[in-house]
């Protein structure tokens, strides 16, 4: 059930509009929905005008995709040298990028190396929007509009377009475990969850809410389909691919001091001793996200963990904070007061991540609130 996820009942007045509210509203909101995602699309455009023909090209991100396609179960998949030659030979786009996903994730886009450079990077863009539409359509929440708006003002998200990235697959890969989730299929729900170890960085706090909240069936799903997948790594990259791994992902240049990340790395860059400032942010983070895992709300747990992963992930950029969007969702539908509600839609909004506010700063911003919140509501009570 819906309210399950949300922490309250299908037929209680939330963020999300009731399906049932008349003919009259219904249309209405038929006609208002489309027009919002059209004009979110539009503004977001906009704002990234003199990159957006990288959407068509593919002189992005994907250039180390296509690379990782052909290296799949080889040594040179975590080589620089290997992936620099492979990436080189793409004509003239000189855009190098190493692969650091895990190497099942390498044999899953394999069969791209079937294709010309083109027509794979049309597929991979196609895939993409697939996993928003995904994640639009599985999202437990009454109104598929409210989902479908906000993906279409995220800024984050057309990013992740923008770079070749595969952000969307994160998104649908939750969408799709948290609707599981809602229909009591806990254990199914954790193994869908696994396949967010593409970026297992931005789930670093998830062990905090199968913890906190003592969803043991979730966890044990989350352990069974990492375990799968670990397999397949190890048959497709060997023994010895955690050495190499480790050593590409800790190249200067793989994580680079940029103030524009969306996490405590960000918003510390450039700060004397910013190790020791992320540290301690780190710790902050953690705790607010424990106290807010451990209050009597599913809804705000879940976001917390999602706004938490993020900030302590180290290494992410402005894609990476797709996961706003589930997260802010999450608020919206659970707001009882008026600064949740407007923390939750100003960081979703585009046009805060074109000011001069670094965007760890933001990210920050909603797990603040529900921290404050949960301290209020134990006062309170």
């Amino acid at each position: 059930m819906i309210g399950d996820v949300y922490g309250n009942s299908p037929e209680s007045d939330g963020a999300f509009p009731h399906p049932a509210s008349g003919n009259r509203s219904q249309g209405l909101k038929r006609l208002l929905a489309p027009l919002g995602c059209l004009l979110g699309i539009a503004v977001t455009s906009f704002l990234y005008l003199p990159v957006l023909p990288y959407i068509v090209h593919g002189n992005n991100d994907f250039i180390c995709f296509y690379a990782a396609a052909e290296l799949a179960g080889t040594k040179g998949l975590y080589d620089v040298e290997s992936l620099r030659r492979a990436e080189s030979e793409l004509g003239d786009r000189r855009h190098f990028v190493v692969f650091t996903r895990l190497p099942y994730y390498a044999a899953w886009i394999s069969p791209l190396r079937f294709f010309s450079f083109e027509t794979a990077y049309r597929i991979w863009q196609t895939a993409s929007l697939a996993g928003v539409l995904l994640f639009v359509y599985f999202w437990p929440a009454p109104a598929r509009w409210t989902t479908a708006m906000a993906c279409c003002w995220s800024l984050p998200l057309l990013e992740g377009f923008i770079s070749g990235q595969d952000v969307p697959i994160l998104m649908a890969a939750l969408g799709v475990s948290l609707s599981l989730w809602s229909r009591g299929r806990h254990f199914a729900a954790g193994c869908v969850l696994s396949l967010c170890s593409i970026k297992y960085n931005l789930f670093l706090t998830f062990p905090l809410l199968i913890a906190g909240r003592r969803l043991w069936r979730f966890g044990g799903g989350a352990a069974a389909g990492a375990a799968v997948l670990w397999a397949v790594s190890i048959s497709s990259g060997g023994w010895d691919w955690p050495r190499q791994y480790a050593a590409i992902i800790q190249l200067p240049n793989t994580t680079p001091d940029n103030s524009a990340m969306p996490n405590l790395n960000g918003l510390v860059s450039g700060l004397p001793h910013s190790v020791f400032w992320e540290a301690a942010g780190a710790c902050l983070v953690v705790l607010a996200a424990w106290l807010v895992v451990r209050g009597k709300d599913i809804s705000y747990a879940i976001a917390a963990t999602l706004v938490s992963g993020l900030l302590v992930s180290h290494h992410a950029f402005l894609r990476d904070a797709v996961l706003l969007i589930p997260a802010c969702l999450l608020m919206l539908s659970r707001a009882t007061g008026t600064a949740h509600r407007v923390v939750a839609i100003l960081v979703l909004c585009p046009l805060v991540y074109v000011t001069p506010i670094r965007p760890g700063a933001l990210v920050a911003l909603p797990l603040l609130a529900m921290a404050a919140g949960e301290i209020r509501n134990r006062l309170s009570g």
